[in-house]
């Protein structure tokens, strides 16, 4: 990409100079014709270089923003280098021993002198639900960071786009000082080059790399863990599906098996007289905890089909699309029983229509805006079905006269000020009774928890149930756990139908 930039700039600089130089040439001499012959010629050369400077121009620009949003990206990466080794100096400045590991500020090689396999100890350990026992020192603990930052900024992948580099600086970032070393001993477990071309290798022939696997001990239970670049707890989901929640909700990253955060209703204030006695404001506190649930995916074939088929190239595509409709359908409507618990079952507070005719008028939609508290309003954002937001068009008669201004559009892109989303398994409008077609809320108050590691390991042979036999059969399992909750059910209002 950058040597595209160098010669679109150049070439915008070359033709700054030659329309400098048509410019100053001075008149043409001889008669009238050929004057106006030399004339025209120029005119012609001139259109012709300001209609390339304006093309060029036009590619230039989000060539140019791409490297501004990846410089930034990569001024990040370093800042959280130099953060991560600040907390380090803070911990020895308060006591911590003087001859502790010393961590250089800048990590030119991730990988030099660095022991990959005790990184992946701590993810296979982690995969176990071992948690914390098996925690890295501080100073291990801060190299594992720091080398992830690295191997994140330098990466070059056609699958690692800046979106995904961005995502992962935000979970090296953001993650609490206990679970970044895992998340960061992932990446670098996952994140090498010959990982990536073992893993592929694997994918393609799972037969003799599972028994080179089990030789040379390079992966748990001959499966391999999904590489950095593809993993969807780090890259975000495709945003061209029904699918918004990953786009909207706040997704949190765990590597053990629940996350937790603390809830607190707030303190208040009053008015005190003159030598009065203050009132006890103290705050309450309350646990809010999700659990990431294991979600799986099992594909199989025979050998034949299998062997004469590209089926295993398709095999990631078809997992995140499986995987993404999964997480959809969890993410609106799960009951939290053993599934994410969806934001249409956690908005306890619902907001019933007030006609009896189970439709959806002009007053329900401010009715239900007017129900959602203050805090929340302003970040509020609307999700329904298709059904439901046509249905939601279809009340505007007048051309944007009641709310809906944005009518020239398929799916108008605000709704009394808030951006509005589509999801497939929210419940259509159908106009039955007691269904809830939409959710309006603020939806940084709705969770996802991403357990880090998704997994894919391959079976060579399928046996009969009954006769225990070889069926000819080979599959793919794969495994992962996520977890959803409303943080703040009080944060969003169903609409139902009455």
């Amino acid at each position: 990409m950058s040597n595209r930039l160098n010669e679109i700039r150049e070439r915008m600089t070359a033709i700054e100079v030659e329309l400098q130089a048509i410019e100053q040439m001075s008149d043409p001499s001889g008669d009238e014709v050929q004057r106006s012959a030399v004339l025209a010629d120029r005119g012609d050369v001139t259109d012709r270089l300001m209609a390339e400077f304006r093309a060029l121009d036009e590619e230039l620009k989000p060539l140019q923003e791409r490297e501004d949003n990846r410089n930034a990206i990569l001024a990040r990466a370093q800042q959280v280098a130099a953060s991560v080794v600040n907390l380090t100096e803070q911990g020895q400045a308060g006591g911590r021993n003087d001859h502790s590991v010393h961590v250089s500020r800048r990590v030119t090689d991730p990988f030099k002198d660095f022991d990959v396999s005790r990184a992946r100890k701590l993810v296979y350990e982690s995969q176990k639900d071992k948690g914390f026992m098996s925690m890295p020192s501080e100073d291990t603990g801060t190299d594992l960071v720091r080398r992830a930052a690295a191997l994140v900024e330098r990466f070059e992948s056609p699958s690692f786009v800046d979106t995904h580099r961005e995502r992962a600086m935000e979970l090296l970032e953001r993650t609490n000082r206990k679970q970044a070393p895992m998340v960061a001993a992932h990446i670098l477990t996952t994140g090498t080059e010959e990982y990536e071309r073992i893993f592929w290798d694997y994918i393609h022939d799972p037969m003799s790399n599972v028994q080179r696997t089990a030789l040379s001990l390079t992966s748990a239970n001959g499966g391999y863990l999904v590489p950095f670049t593809l993993d969807p707890t780090i890259i975000l989901t495709n945003s061209g599906s029904a699918n918004p929640f990953r786009q909207i909700s706040d997704i949190k990253t765990t590597a053990t098996n629940n996350w937790n955060g603390v809830a607190s209703t707030g303190m208040n204030a009053a008015w005190l007289a003159e030598a009065g006695v203050v009132a006890d404001a103290s705050p309450t506190f309350s646990n809010i905890q999700i659990t990431p649930q294991k979600a799986s995916a099992w594909v199989f074939g025979s050998y034949e089909i299998l062997e004469d088929s590209d089926f295993e190239t398709e095999l990631p595509t078809l997992l995140a699309d499986a995987k993404d409709r999964l997480e959809e359908a969890a993410f609106a409507t799960g009951s939290g029983t053993g599934q994410p618990k969806g934001v249409v079952t956690a908005a306890t507070t619902v907001y019933t229509t007030a006609s009896t005719s189970h439709t959806i008028a002009v007053a329900d939609v401010y009715g239900i805006q007017g129900a959602l508290p203050a805090r929340f309003r302003r970040n509020a954002k609307w999700v329904a079905s298709i059904s439901a937001i046509n249905a939601f068009r279809q009340l505007d008669t007048a051309g944007g006269s009641s709310y809906w201004t944005n009518l020239g559009q398929g799916q108008p892109e605000r709704l009394l000020g808030g951006p509005i989303y589509e999801s497939t398994s929210v419940h259509s409008y159908d106009q039955q009774s007691g269904s809830v077609c939409a959710v309006y809320g603020d939806f940084s108050q709705y969770a996802i928890v991403d357990r880090i590691g998704m997994s894919v390991m391959y079976e060579p042979m399928i046996k009969d149930f009954s006769t225990t036999r070889p069926t000819g059969q080979g599959g793919w399992f794969a495994f992962w756990r996520v977890g959803g909750d409303a943080k703040v059910p009080n944060a969003f209002r169903a609409l139902k139908l009455a």
